[in-house]
Order: C-alpha cells, then structure tokens, then sequence
C-alpha cells in the first residue's frame, strides 16, 4: 500500500484523477487511463508510464480494502510533504468529482495532516509511543478513520498531556484515539463487539501505566 501511494502521489493530478475515475466508473486498466485522460483533457504523455507500471489492477485492489477517501487521504498525506498546501488546497477546491465533505476532510488532511499517522507520530513522546503499542496490539483493532475523531470526547490524559478519546457509532462500534497536545489526531482504531474487553485492557493498563 505504501509503495502504491508513492507511485500515486508522484503523478500529481493526473493521478489523483485515475484514482477517482476508476473509482467512479469501475473502469480497470487502459479503459481507466482513457476516461482519466478524457477528463483532464490532456496528452497522453500526462498519464505515461502508468500501463507499464501496472497501477491500475493495484489501484482496484486498493479501492476495494480501504474505500476511496482513505485512499485519497494517504495520497495527500504522502504529496503534503513535498508539494505546496496552496497548490493542493486549490486543487481539491476544484476537483468536482469530490463531494463537499470528502473536500473538506481533504482539506484538513493537507493543512494539518488530518488523518496522517505517519506525519503525527513523527514527534511524539515515548509514553505516547507506548500508549500507541498497547492500542495496536488489542485482537481485532482496525484503523479508524480520521473523520470520526471529532465525534469522540477524552476519557484518559496522560503523563505527557495526549489525551485518549473514546466514541461509540450508532452500532455500538467502540472507537479510540490519541490526541496531541496541539489538538492533532496521533492514532484512531476501532474494535468490534468481541474484541472490546481487550480493548477495556489496554485502557486499564494505560491508566495504570501511563497517567
């Protein structure tokens, strides 16, 4: 997934508007490359070399294990490190395949790192580095996605000022986050009903270990 992201991220636009393509069309391959050029309205030499990269049946994989936005949202993650925030923000803007939500999510995501767990755990502290391990070894965590982090409320703060916020989804669904001191989202995961008494665990051993 990684190495698809850098790939993505490194065709600018033209590969952010296959990534939306297919995924609007379910177009595969040249079909996809076609109907991505047709909209940007451009040479081919614009999507060069991505036949050959065989990025389109990786792309569809992608598509089908994470959905589009978190796609999207690891690709502006990987190209806010290296591309102008004004040069992206107006991209986005622009871009009339993305929805009023997913835009702003995007938004966020390039001038905050919303979402950019990479980018958030850069400088954090050991306590919250452990706090992290203790999360991702619950049986059965699975990423959460950064638009349900304003919806949680802190339930745990710990030695060195992250705050550990909790949220339950309409299904009863039990979510977690780390939150920075500044406000950033460090980590977000989630576990289903048969796996919450490990999370209970982990949040035991936080408070014991970490506050």
């Amino acid at each position: 997934m990684d190495e698809l992201v850098k790939k993505i991220a490194g065709l600018g636009l033209p590969g952010i508007i296959l990534v939306v393509t297919m995924a609007a069309t379910g177009l595969t391959g040249s079909a996809a490359i076609t109907a991505a050029l047709a909209f940007l309205g451009g040479p081919a030499g614009m999507l060069g070399g991505i036949a050959v990269l065989g990025l389109t049946g990786l792309i569809a994989d992608a598509l089908t294990k994470v959905g589009l936005e978190d796609l999207l949202t690891a690709i502006y993650c990987q190209r806010r490190l290296s591309e102008p925030h004004g040069k992206l923000l107006d991209e986005i803007e622009q871009l009339s395949l993305f929805d009023g939500d997913i835009k702003q999510r995007l938004k966020q995501t390039v001038t905050d790192g919303c979402g950019c767990s990479a980018a958030s755990g850069a400088n954090i502290s050991d306590i919250t580095r452990q706090a992290r391990a203790i999360l991702e070894a619950v049986p059965g965590m699975t990423p959460a996605h950064h638009r349900d982090f304003n919806s949680s409320h802190p339930i745990i703060r710990l030695r060195d000022g992250t705050a550990v916020r909790a949220w339950k989804n309409p299904l009863g669904v039990d979510h977690i986050f780390l939150e920075a001191p500044d406000g950033r989202m460090i980590y977000g995961g989630y576990v289903g009903w048969i796996h919450r008494e490990g999370l209970n665990q982990a949040l035991s051993q936080m408070r014991r270990d970490l506050t």
